[in-house]
């Protein structure tokens, strides 16, 4: 048996990735590609049930990739970049820098430079202050750029923010601080930790739900 395979199931294509794995996973990509993977010898029949018992949650994911793509589709498009939660025309091939609704770089490796270079100190500031209010104890902050996560706090309470958080709300800036904060007390996602998260951010679960939204930034860029 390939360790491919594609057939369409439930109105929309399927593709499916076997491997030496023990349970079955749906993913969906932003422009709603649909891939299971599963162990090696599952049977047709078996992922066309999996995909069954997956459909509502197939769907809903279906439904809000189809709003962000109408949201933020000259995002997408490259044409335009988001500073904060609101929309600036994006040029590449120029000199590097942000003016009134417009941002322009020599090419997107640049973006990290820019973005940090004009609004890093602030985010900086308003994370010092927060940790300071709650007496959170860290050790090094910095930027860097990743591709599925706004931030990561190591064992050694050293925090790392994805620098295309920058382009986000700063509502949902502060909740990844808060989160990535709370992490220097529980290195996990345990009960307590989520205690002491609605303790110091309220709002949390909120933002962090307009934060889905946002996810396909994080795979930009």
């Amino acid at each position: 048996m390939s360790n491919l395979d594609s057939f369409d199931c439930c109105g929309f294509n399927c593709k499916v990735i076997y491997a030496r794995r023990r349970s079955m996973c749906v993913s969906i990509s932003d422009d709603n590609s649909v891939t299971v993977r599963c162990p090696l010898g599952t049977s047709r029949a078996r992922i066309v049930s999996f995909l069954q018992e997956k459909l509502k949650w197939i769907e809903r994911n279906m439904a809000r990739n189809r709003a962000v793509g109408q949201e933020f589709g000259e995002v997408t498009a490259m044409k335009k970049i988001l500073v904060e939660g609101r929309f600036y025309e994006l040029s590449l091939g120029g000199e590097d820098g942000i003016s009134d609704c417009y941002v322009s770089a020599k090419d997107l490796k640049n973006l990290k430079k820019i973005y940090v270079g004009c609004f890093g100190g602030q985010f900086i500031a308003r994370f010092k202050e927060f940790a300071g209010v709650f007496g959170f104890k860290y050790n090094k902050v910095s930027f860097r750029t990743y591709r599925g996560r706004w931030g990561c706090c190591d064992c050694a309470n050293n925090i790392t923010f994805n620098y295309k958080l920058l382009m986000l709300p700063r509502n949902l800036q502060d909740c990844v601080i808060a989160h990535e904060l709370c992490h220097t007390v529980h290195h996990d996602h345990s009960p307590a930790f989520h205690v002491l998260l609605d303790r110091v951010y309220p709002s949390n679960r909120a933002d962090e739900r307009q934060l889905k939204r946002y996810s396909f930034i994080a795979r930009m860029y």
